[in-house]
C-alpha cells in the first residue's frame, strides 16, 4: 500500500507539473501573436505613410477641382476624381451635408472650426487618419470658403496594405482567443485620441460622447504605457511606440477572451486527470498480480518450513521435494524479474506524459502552434528564440555586405532623416554570413533609432567595424542583456543587443561598447580570414 501511495503521488505531481507547463505554453503563445500582429500592425502604418506622400499633392489638385465645380453634383465629381476619393461640403454650422461617405453624413466638424478656418487661401492637408466605420486610412485636403468646409478625402490603399491586413485577419481566425485588434493614435500635444479597429469595422461613426470617452481612456492608457511598456493584462495586451506621423504615438491593442483559453486549459486538466487515474489504476492491478505471485511463494515456502510429509518414505521424498522447491523457486524468481521489470518499465512510462498526451492532442490546432512560423516572419525574435548552436562560415567581403545593408535601410533612413557616413576598407573574413548580416542591421536600427543627430558613422579599418552616433546609454552593464531597453518608449523588444551579443560568440567577435563626450561607439574585433579553418 505504501508504494502505491508514493507511486500515485509522483503521478498526481507530474500531472500537476505537466497541466502549469500548457498554461505556460498558453501565454508564451499570446505573447508570441501579439508580438507578430504588433510588427505587421507597424509595418501597415509605415506602408499607409508611404501611400499618404506620394498623394498629398494630388489630394491639393482635387480639393481645387472640387471648388471650380461647386455647382455640379457631388457624385459625378467622385467619378471623375477616382473610386478612393471623397467629398464633404458642411454647411455654415460646420456639419456635412453632402458627402459621397454615407457616414459622415450630418457629422459635426466643429471640433476642428479652429484649424480649418485658416485654411481660407489654399488647402489644408492632414495627417493619415483611421476611419471607426470602415477601418480605413484617409488623408484630406479641406478648403475654408464662404463659412463653408469644402473637403475632400482619399482611401489610402495598396496591394501591400491589403497583404497585411490579410495576413492579420489570418493570424485572428487562427487563434480564437483573440475578440479584436485595434490601434489608438495619440496626439500628446493636442490631447486628441483617436481609436480604430484595424480588420472589424465599426460601421458607423462613434457619438461625440464615444469621442470623448476615448480621448479620455486613450490618454490614461497613454499614462501607464509610459511607465510600463508593454502592458498586458487577463483581457488585454497593450504596446506603445512611435509611428511615421510627426508627433503622433500609436498604441497597438489586441483584446482577449479568457474564457476559451481557461476552457482549453479545462480540457487540459480533464485529459490529464483522466490518464492519470487510469494510469493508477494499471499500476494497482499490476501490484495485486504480483503480490499474488509473492504470497503463494511465501505459502510454498512455509509449506516446507512445516515439513509436511508428502509420501510414506519421507526421507526419499523430502529429498525429492527439496529438488523440486529448487526448480520451482527458480521459476519463481524468473517470473517475479519479469514482474519487476515491466513495473520498471511502467515508472519510466510516467517520466513522459506530456509527449503521450500531446499525441492525443493533434486534433487541437491551438495546442500546436507553429512558432517556427511566426518567429521568422519577426527576424529578432527568430535568432532569439532559435538558439542557433552551429554556423555555416565562409569567406566573403565585409565592406560589400555593409554597404548592401545601408541601401537597403535607405528609405528609412530618409523618413527618420538620417545619413550613414562610412569610412570603409575592403575586409575579407571567415563568418556565417548571416549572422554578420543580422549583426549590422540591429546595429543600424539602434543606431537610426537612438541617436540623437542627424549623422550616424560606420568605420571599417584593420579588421574592426566601428558604429558611432551621438546618444547616450546609462547602464552598458545591461544593455546587452535579453529585454532591457533603455527607453521604454521607443519600442522594441530588447532583443537586438542581446541577439548581437549571441552572434558575436558563435562567430569569435570581440564586442566592445564604449561612451565618450556624447558619443557612443559598438566596436566589432574579427579575426582575420585566415586565423580559424574550422566549420
Amino acid at each position: 500500500m505504501f508504494l502505491i501511495f508514493i507511486f500515485s503521488l509522483t503521478a498526481i505531481s507530474l500531472t500537476i507539473l505537466y497541466i502549469n507547463s500548457q498554461q505556460k505554453l498558453y501565454n508564451t503563445q499570446k505573447e508570441l501573436v501579439f508580438y507578430k500582429l504588433y510588427d505587421l500592425s507597424y509595418s501597415l502604418i509605415d506602408e499607409i505613410f508611404k501611400e499618404y506622400q506620394k498623394h498629398v499633392e494630388k489630394i491639393k489638385q482635387a480639393n481645387y477641382f472640387v471648388l471650380d465645380n461647386l455647382d455640379k453634383d457631388i457624385n459625378t465629381l467622385k467619378q471623375k476624381l477616382g473610386k478612393n476619393y471623397h467629398i464633404f461640403i458642411t454647411d455654415t454650422n460646420f456639419t456635412i451635408k453632402k458627402t459621397t461617405f454615407k457616414y459622415d453624413e450630418n457629422f459635426s466638424l466643429v471640433f476642428a472650426k479652429d484649424i480649418i478656418t485658416k485654411h481660407t487661401k489654399k488647402p489644408g492637408t492632414s495627417l493619415p487618419i483611421c476611419e471607426p466605420a470602415t477601418s480605413e486610412f484617409f488623408m484630406y485636403s479641406d478648403r475654408f470658403v464662404n463659412n463653408r468646409v469644402i473637403q475632400v478625402g482619399y482611401i489610402i490603399t495598396s496591394p501591400t496594405i491589403e497583404k497585411i491586413k490579410e495576413k492579420i485577419k489570418k493570424i485572428k481566425e487562427e487563434n480564437p482567443f483573440i475578440k479584436n485588434i485595434s490601434l489608438l493614435i495619440i496626439h500628446p500635444k493636442s490631447h486628441y485620441a483617436q481609436k480604430c479597429n484595424i480588420i472589424k469595422p465599426l460601421n458607423k461613426k462613434y457619438s461625440l460622447e464615444e469621442m470623448i470617452e476615448i480621448r479620455k481612456s486613450g490618454f490614461e492608457l497613454y499614462k501607464k504605457l509610459l511607465k510600463n511598456n508593454p502592458l498586458f493584462t487577463n483581457n488585454n495586451m497593450y504596446i506603445l511606440g512611435k509611428t511615421p506621423f510627426g508627433i503622433n504615438e500609436m498604441i497597438f491593442s489586441v483584446e482577449i477572451d479568457p474564457n476559451i483559453i481557461q476552457k482549453k486549459i479545462q480540457k487540459i486538466i480533464t485529459i490529464a486527470f483522466s490518464f492519470l487515474i487510469i494510469t493508477v489504476i494499471l499500476f494497482i492491478i499490476i501490484s495485486i498480480y504480483v503480490n499474488r505471485y509473492l504470497r503463494n511463494i511465501t505459502k510454498f515456502s512455509n509449506s516446507i518450513k512445516k515439513e509436511k510429509p508428502f509420501n510414506k518414505n519421507i526421507d526419499k521424498e523430502l529429498n525429492e521435494v527439496v529438488n523440486s522447491y529448487n526448480q520451482t523457486l527458480k521459476k519463481l524468481q524468473e517470473s517475479i524479474k519479469s514482474k519487476e521489470d515491466f513495473l520498471h518499465y511502467a515508472a519510466h512510462e510516467l517520466a513522459t506524459p506530456i509527449t503521450i498526451l500531446t499525441l492525443h492532442m493533434d486534433e487541437y490546432k491551438e495546442l500546436k502552434p507553429s512558432i517556427k512560423k511566426l518567429l521568422w516572419a519577426y527576424k529578432n525574435i527568430s535568432y532569439y528564440l532559435e538558439n542557433k548552436q552551429t554556423i555555416k562560415k565562409e569567406t566573403f567581403d565585409l565592406k560589400e555586405l555593409i554597404l548592401e545593408r545601408i541601401e537597403y535601410f535607405k528609405d528609412i533612413l530618409e523618413i527618420e532623416n538620417k545619413n550613414v557616413i562610412t569610412k570603409l576598407e575592403q575586409t575579407f573574413i571567415k563568418a556565417d554570413k548571416a549572422d554578420i548580416e543580422n549583426l549590422i542591421d540591429n546595429n543600424l536600427k539602434n543606431a537610426i533609432k537612438y541617436s540623437t543627430s542627424k549623422d550616424i558613422f560606420v568605420t571599417l579599418k584593420n579588421n574592426t567595424l566601428i558604429f558611432q552616433n551621438e546618444g547616450v546609454i546609462k547602464n552598458k552593464d545591461k544593455v546587452f542583456d535579453k529585454f532591457y531597453r533603455e527607453e521604454n518608449i521607443k519600442g522594441g523588444f530588447g532583443l537586438g543587443l542581446s541577439i548581437i551579443k549571441s552572434i558575436a560568440k558563435r562567430n569569435d567577435i570581440l564586442v566592445t561598447l564604449n561612451t565618450k563626450n556624447n558619443q557612443v561607439f559598438f566596436k566589432y574585433k574579427f579575426k582575420d580570414k585566415n586565423e580559424n579553418s574550422d566549420n
